[in-house]
């Protein structure tokens, strides 16, 4: 679902748009995780011509698409979220044990999480929302520790606007200091010595109208361009 535009900005990324933008990067080979919520589109964007395991804590490795057809679907073959899905030739099943010794032997290529605030020092907040109740925090903690990279897929405000790239964090933190992208619905971001540098704009979006809608400072390059699909 993406969040709705205010009528004098650009149209935002669809989240199947944005999903493509993360899995572009995907390398033949890598071990992939996928978290809940918006990444799990990623399963469906898997760059063609290049071999991409995609792992799930729940214990799969080398699994295929999210399987829209639920009659097609084997209850034993489901990621996070209890969304089915495909097996693929070679798939194979691990115990909880073995799924979590591959995070944190640090076997993961790249972890892509959802996000509720990022910072300029690349600290994540994904489970709790002010004055609710704390959420699960699952697998995220060691995820988001035990990739090798951690890249952050999520809306760049709330649905009121607020902003949810942030000079410092202030929702409870998943973990310090992990994430190196970020991929939102207006931009993709590189987080690194402690400023956030604007790589692409989506479609129609300047650089200007994006720190616009963004608390923390960005850092704009020379070299800044379109959001490309390949």
């Amino acid at each position: 679902m993406s969040v709705p535009s205010n009528r004098n900005e650009p149209e935002r990324l669809h989240p199947t748009v944005m999903a493509m933008v993360v899995a572009r990067d995907f390398e033949d080979g890598f071990v992939v995780n996928l978290g809940v919520g918006l990444p799990l589109e990623c399963a469906n964007a898997m760059p063609p011509g290049r071999e991409i395991l995609l792992h799930s804590e729940l214990g799969l490795l080398g699994f295929g698409p999210v399987i829209g057809d639920h009659t097609k679907a084997d209850p034993y073959v489901t990621m996070v979220g209890n969304l089915p899905v495909e097996a693929l030739p070679g798939m194979v099943f691990l115990s909880h044990d073995e799924s979590f010794a591959m995070i944190r032997g640090k076997h993961l290529d790249v972890c892509v999480l959802g996000g509720l605030q990022v910072d300029v020092e690349g600290n994540l907040a994904n489970t709790q929302f002010e004055g609710k109740p704390a959420g699960n925090l699952g697998g995220a903690p060691d995820l988001a520790y035990g990739a090798k990279q951690t890249v952050v897929m999520m809306h760049h405000t709330t649905t009121d606007g607020t902003p949810k790239v942030v000079t410092r964090c202030t929702l409870p933190l998943t973990a310090p200091r992990c994430v190196s992208r970020l991929v939102t619905d207006v931009g993709v971001f590189d987080i690194r010595g402690g400023q956030i540098i604007l790589r692409e704009c989506a479609p129609g979006w300047t650089p200007e109208q994006i720190q616009g809608i963004t608390e923390a400072r960005l850092v704009i390059p020379n070299d800044i361009r379109e959001v490309r699909l390949m």
